[in-house]
């Protein structure tokens, strides 16, 4: 089984980035930053340059909780990583010479939160470039301001221990996060393959107990010896017909279609069902409104044939309806569900739009 996963399946569901402690986190997050941001305003020469640092480091943690793809994909990781050198240097360009005090640093330790999960999202290289763009940044500016280029890369240097630590982590937990959500997946398709075969074995039953109800008293008249009447032999013959309709008909036959082709044969139209198996793949609402439409089409018919066969898979139309007895009629049921008639328009609609429930 492949790990890729979809969406809503990915290393976020194993640690919890989704719950609302996440959220709640993340929250607390935002607010001390900004009130860091915000509070070591001593000497800062444009403190709006410092509230949009702290916008894009948002921004990015941001992302680690909202971005889809496991891995990360490169669109989001970019970006992320970007952000933290970027935001040092917005930052950094506006404190005091010497700073006021060690808080003002703290996009350093802000950057830092996010880069970590970047890390455990499966962008550790891209995590790995943002810090070491921080640590440049920073022996950048102090270097350029006369403080040395080891001052700016000393108090920035101590992110590199955290981030260390998230990724032997993310060595450890992905492979694990990655083998449960494989054993997610394997249980969620032992269920729908349950499911399914439970479906089966009810359409099964229902088979079985229409032909029960149907085809006993017949047979027991024929083991008593007993000649059939003219009745019994029509009997017969529809008793046939329904067999058919239940082995050549697959899922166009419901309890509804099944009565609505006895009345038909009654009335002396011929019925020809096929089934190519392209009901197989479509949903419920669809295999439903085919239904509709044959039961309305043999409804309609008063004498003559009438020959429904479902197309295989992959075609642009799922099902075609022929109604012959003085001139043709042809329905048809295109994938997307729109429906072709040579019929008047009101039968169309009723099909659409039909009332009855399901048999």
């Amino acid at each position: 089984m492949t790990t890729n996963q979809t969406v809503r399946d990915d290393v976020r569901d194993i640690l919890g980035m989704r719950t609302p402690a996440a959220w709640l986190l993340s929250g607390l997050l935002a607010v001390a930053v900004c009130s860091m941001a915000l509070a070591a305003d001593d000497g800062i020469r444009d403190i709006r340059c410092t509230a949009f640092a702290a916008l894009l480091i948002l921004s990015a943690a941001a992302t680690m909780i909202l971005a889809p793809g496991d891995p990360l994909p490169v669109r989001f990781a970019a970006p992320a990583a970007l952000a933290a050198p970027l935001a040092t240097a917005l930052a950094i360009r506006q404190l005091p010479i010497p700073m006021d005090n060690s808080t003002q640093l703290w996009f350093l330790g802000a950057a830092s939160a996010y880069l970590n999960f970047l890390c455990v999202r499966g962008a550790p290289l891209w995590a790995w470039s943002g810090v070491l763009g921080q640590i440049a940044v920073c022996g950048w500016w102090t270097a350029r301001t006369g403080q040395g280029l080891l001052t700016g890369v000393g108090f920035s240097f101590i992110n590199l221990t955290p981030l260390l630590m998230a990724t032997f982590f993310a060595r450890v937990i992905r492979p694990m996060a990655h083998s449960i959500l494989a054993l997610r997946q394997q249980d969620t398709d032992r269920a729908a393959a349950e499911a399914a075969a439970q479906a089966a074995q009810q359409e099964r039953d229902e088979r079985v107990a229409r032909l029960d109800s149907a085809a006993r008293p017949l047979l027991e008249v024929i083991a008593s010896g007993r000649g059939l009447t003219a009745p019994e032999q029509a009997e017969c013959k529809l008793v046939e017909a329904e067999l058919r309709d239940d082995i050549l008909g697959g899922l166009m036959i419901d309890a509804s279609v099944g009565t609505a082709a006895r009345y038909a044969r009654q009335r002396g139209v011929t019925v020809v069902l096929d089934d190519g198996g392209g009901l197989d793949e479509v949903d419920t609402d669809l295999r439903q409104q085919v239904r509709t439409v044959l039961r309305d089409a043999l409804d309609y018919a008063d004498g003559g044939t009438v020959t429904a066969r479902i197309l295989p898979p992959g075609r642009a139309t799922l099902a075609s309806i022929l109604l012959r007895d003085n001139g043709e009629l042809r329905i048809e049921v295109q994938a997307d569900g729109a429906i072709r008639s040579d019929l008047d328009d009101q039968l169309v609609r009723d099909a659409k739009q039909d009332p009855r429930p399901a048999g």
